[in-house]
């Protein structure tokens, strides 16, 4: 059987039409279903198949298939060029499959499945005890508890300790602990006077900086809560750090925290925001929620420092550093920031759900998220039920698009991600867009400080190998005189 060509599979998919009926002269904009949303699902779909960004206005040029294919083509052999090596002859050949009771050779060992990559993301490096996460269930759990056992029923302060120190504690245990955090919310003076003087950066740049500081006023003896757990400083502080910026950045003096307050009703607080019981609920939640979530990205770097030997400093400064990256915790910032533009919800679900076909593609080999993650519902209805500023739901109306964009031709359907509807919260809340991230790292470093004490304790350094695929006995000839 003939293979069909990327773009007519492509055009099958995206005007669900059998790939036998589109040819070279039909026109894109005479198929019945064509509109805008179609035109941009198509770009996300030819963008997905050649690996790199197109113009955003290209289809708006194209008229028929024919058309369609040239470009295609064309733009695939102008990439290959760009990423052929300079002498193909001397890449390394792919191993070969070993055939079932055939010996492997170490390196074949290390790379299971023959010639087909390994998917790091599904290796299993070690063992934990502090969360268990099943995408394909949609479930999560706490050291044992389920999310939903947590949610409303525990505060920030509980989960925190049951993530650092291993259980949920009893009342005096809460309060001793509450007291300690809140006592270590004020900032080393030589830090807080860094973070004014370097106020217009960005507040994840900030933050990222502000973490090393604070091990640098801890080595000179400049930090006055010195005797309190280094953890439970960094848990305190972070929130204090971009509040200090945000504050300076606005030319007003940032109220000191404030003992008797929560964590949540103190990040208010310092914010200059609103904090009636419902806000201070709904931060809350959302800090609950964002608290731990496996070994993903930023977690296994702060594993890795931790397994050299790094101290605390600099392993919550690696997993901050990871965390800020556009696929991971920064994702949810370029949703939120098209979401609430001005655009049709619907035609930004468009490209949003683009957006999740490709990530969905990415990891389709290994993994089968049939079920919501947990901590999405839960955000989703309270972003609902929150009375924010009128006109303020544009970005809850582009999130539900999203949802509604799925259609059983076109491929999984697109759950989104907790920090999503955790960023929407933020964005009724009245906080700024460049507070999100801190505000998912502020919830987070809970759960890469309880991986860096695992993996001190319990697993070691971390160690991977990588098989080189590069060029291999290359000669270099001198230019003579």
């Amino acid at each position: 059987m003939a293979q069909v060509h990327p773009v007519i599979s492509t055009l099958s998919r995206v005007f669900d039409m059998p790939s036998e009926f589109i040819g070279d002269e039909m026109r894109l904009r005479a198929v019945a279903s064509w509109d805008n949303l179609t035109a941009v699902e198509l770009q996300v779909h030819l963008e997905h198949e050649l690996g790199t960004t197109l113009d955003d206005h290209l289809i708006e040029h194209i008229d028929s298939v024919g058309q369609l294919r040239a470009f295609y083509d064309e733009r695939l052999a102008e990439l290959s060029r760009l990423k052929a090596p300079p002498d193909a002859s001397s890449i390394a050949p792919a191993l070969p499959v070993v055939p079932p009771g055939a010996d492997a050779t170490p390196e074949q060992h290390e790379r299971p499945g023959g010639d087909e990559p390994a998917d790091i993301s599904q290796m299993v490096v070690g063992e934990t005890g502090i969360s268990e996460v099943d995408p394909a269930r949609g479930r999560l759990s706490y050291r044992g508890y389920p999310i939903e056992e947590l949610i409303g029923r525990v505060t920030f302060e509980e989960v925190v300790h049951l993530l650092i120190r291993g259980w949920l504690p009893d009342p005096d245990e809460l309060s001793a602990f509450r007291t300690r955090l809140a006592a270590a919310r004020e900032l080393p003076p030589m830090v807080a006077t860094n973070l004014v003087l370097n106020a217009g950066a960005s507040t994840s740049s900030v933050l990222r900086t502000a973490v090393p500081a604070l091990g640098v006023a801890a080595e000179a003896n400049a930090d006055p809560a010195a005797h309190i757990d280094l953890r439970e400083r960094l848990i305190a502080r972070i929130p204090t750090i971009f509040a200090t910026q945000q504050a300076a950045r606005a030319g007003r003096r940032m109220p000191s925290p404030a003992p008797e307050l929560s964590h949540a009703e103190n990040i208010l607080y310092m914010l200059g925001l609103p904090r009636d019981p419902e806000r201070v609920r709904l931060v809350d939640l959302c800090l609950v929620l964002q608290a731990e979530h496996g070994c993903n990205a930023s977690a296994f770097a702060a594993r890795v420092a931790a397994g050299t030997g790094a101290d605390t400093f600099a392993t919550i400064t690696v997993a901050l550093a990871t965390f800020t990256g556009p696929l991971h915790g920064g994702a949810a910032h370029q949703v939120i920031d098209l979401a609430r533009g001005d655009d049709d919800p619907d035609t930004a679900a468009a490209y949003l759900r683009g957006r999740v076909d490709q990530a969905a593609a990415a990891r389709a080999r290994t993994v089968s998220h049939a079920e919501e993650d947990p901590r999405v519902r839960p955000l989703r209805e309270a972003a609902r039920r929150f009375n924010g500023t009128p006109g303020n739901d544009h970005v809850l109306q582009v999130l539900d698009a999203v949802r509604a964009a799925a259609h059983p031709s076109k491929g999984p359907r697109p759950y989104l991600t907790v920090d999503c509807y955790a960023a929407a919260i933020y964005h009724l809340l009245g906080m700024p867009a460049d507070l999100f991230v801190p505000m998912f790292a502020a919830a987070r470093v809970p759960g890469w400080l309880a991986h860096v004490e695992e993996q001190r304790t319990r697993q070691g350094r971390i160690h991977p190998r990588l098989r080189y695929v590069g060029p291999r006995n290359l000669r270099h000839f001198p230019e003579q005189d």
